[in-house]
């Protein structure tokens, strides 16, 4: 198991687990929304192949309209 911090909250995921898999897991709609891993954006095409590091940060922003 590794410990990844989403939006400053920890969770625990088996090694090898895929950003793709994190979103789904945590029931994240990928609707809208920008991903990076300590401060470094993945590109959307990239997520699936992407595997964080035990203690990883991953901030996901999600975009919003104003007025």
């Amino acid at each position: 198991m590794i410990n990844i911090k989403v939006n400053q909250t920890s969770y625990q995921f088996p090694a090898q687990v895929t950003l793709d898999q994190i979103l789904t897991q945590l029931d994240i709609s990928v609707s809208g929304i920008a991903v990076a891993i300590n401060e470094r954006i993945i590109t959307r095409s990239q997520w699936v192949s992407t595997i964080p590091d035990d203690g990883d940060a991953v901030l996901i922003i999600k975009a919003t309209q104003g007025g």
